[in-house]
């Protein structure tokens, strides 16, 4: 015979755990958004806040080469419950962004100046944040995967608010976009790689931004066993979210 108590103890913790998951969900505010840059691309992207929080700061995410801001989707959620801003955009030519002007496009016709352009995509990006009254614009961090690895670095060594760069897979050149010669205007910040090890040739990216960025404080590279790029690593490897939000709650303080 079933215990009724033991029953009634079981009912109530499932209804505890649902209006838990319903309370974290609940504090968290999404929104579709676009945004122009300054050659006349529609980017769009998804901005999440939690809610309740006045000017908070920001995570500005990119995305790898044919992927799309939805990627993102488990960590943002890490994200807004530790009280940051976020930003997940569509670069041009990918997801949703693919109005130029007039005319439609996406990256499977890009020149090696189209991928150049995409740091107009990220400038654009900081400009949305820096408008809203909800955003401490003046504290910023980028996470990038792969091609957005590269820009996230490429865009902070132009902006000093900027406190911190997370980079999954960055290479030392993907389609004209490079690392090294924006490590100079990275300085001192903090900088967090990670990589796959059998993923080579970032890994030996890696390995030589690592050396170069010797001036970064504090520098950290975090290599996994296997070859997963980009976002797969979010993916794989269990904890890494949370590693990545250690590693932000340290230079990214949201107090």
């Amino acid at each position: 015979m079933l215990d009724r108590k033991a029953v009634l103890r079981s009912i109530l913790a499932l209804v505890l755990a649902f209006a838990a998951a319903f309370i974290v969900t609940g504090a968290i505010a999404s929104e579709e958004v676009s945004f122009t840059t300054s050659d006349s691309v529609s980017i769009q992207a998804t901005f999440s806040h939690p809610k309740g929080r006045a000017r908070v700061p920001a995570v500005i995410l990119l995305h790898q080469l044919a992927g799309e801001r939805h990627a993102w989707n488990a960590l943002v959620h890490k994200l807004t419950e530790n009280n940051y801003a976020v930003l997940a955009l569509d670069l041009r030519g990918h997801g949703d962004s693919t109005a130029f002007g007039e005319s439609t496009r996406t990256y499977k016709d890009f020149s090696d100046a189209d991928y150049g352009a995409m740091i107009r995509d990220v400038r654009a990006a900081a400009a949305y944040l820096r408008d809203r009254k909800d955003v401490n614009g003046d504290r910023l961090a980028v996470i990038g995967a792969s091609i957005g690895a590269n820009l996230s670095l490429q865009y902070a060594a132009e902006d000093m608010q900027v406190r911190t760069v997370v980079m999954l897979s960055p290479g030392l050149n993907y389609r004209s976009l490079k690392t090294l010669p924006y490590i100079e205007g990275y300085d001192k910040r903090a900088l967090f790689l990670i990589v796959a090890e059998g993923d080579t040739y970032s890994y030996e990216s890696c390995r030589q931004i690592e050396e170069a960025a010797g001036m970064a404080s504090p520098l950290k590279l975090k290599a996994y066993k296997g070859d997963d790029h980009g976002t797969a690593l979010l993916r794989t490897h269990e904890g890494l979210d949370e590693i990545i939000i250690a590693w932000l709650l340290n230079h990214l303080v949201n107090g």
